[in-house]
């Protein structure tokens, strides 16, 4: 199949990226390996601003497990849970945050990306040309 990209697509594409990249779903296949990444390095949708994750820890008490380890190269803010042992294991797993149990996200905000030591997959739904069409 040969398709031809309009100008004004592509344009919006390298504008507004999220817009389309975020309505991908995946199907989540795998188990956990509990090597503990994905809680020594979050880059959550909502805290990408100090002032974002301020607000979230003061409204929501289970959030202040989560302390700031800096920022990543495109200036995100990156957090990391305190309770996470050395060995991967969080030691209040049954009462950990929806950020916790959510992961991995079948719409990713890392465009189905994972952790290298992550045993989880993300397949995606449908081939990704098919979410280009607007």
């Amino acid at each position: 199949m040969f398709v031809v990209f309009n100008p004004l697509k592509i344009f919006l594409y390298q504008l507004f990226p999220e817009l389309y990249l975020k309505r991908v779903s995946y199907q989540v296949k795998g188990s956990c390996c509990k090597c503990g990444d994905c809680c020594r390095y979050i880059l959550g949708t909502g805290f990408f601003a100090l002032l974002d994750f301020k607000l979230i820890r003061f409204l929501l008490p289970e959030y202040r497990r989560f302390r700031i380890m800096g920022r990543d190269k495109y200036n995100n803010l990156v957090i990391a849970c305190g309770l996470i042992r050395e060995d991967g294991i969080c030691p209040d797993y049954e009462n950990r945050p929806g950020l916790c149990r959510n992961y991995p996200e079948k719409t990713p905000a890392a465009w189905g990306r994972l952790y290298k030591r992550c045993t989880y997959r993300l397949i995606p739904q449908k081939p990704f040309r098919d979410y280009l069409n607007f």
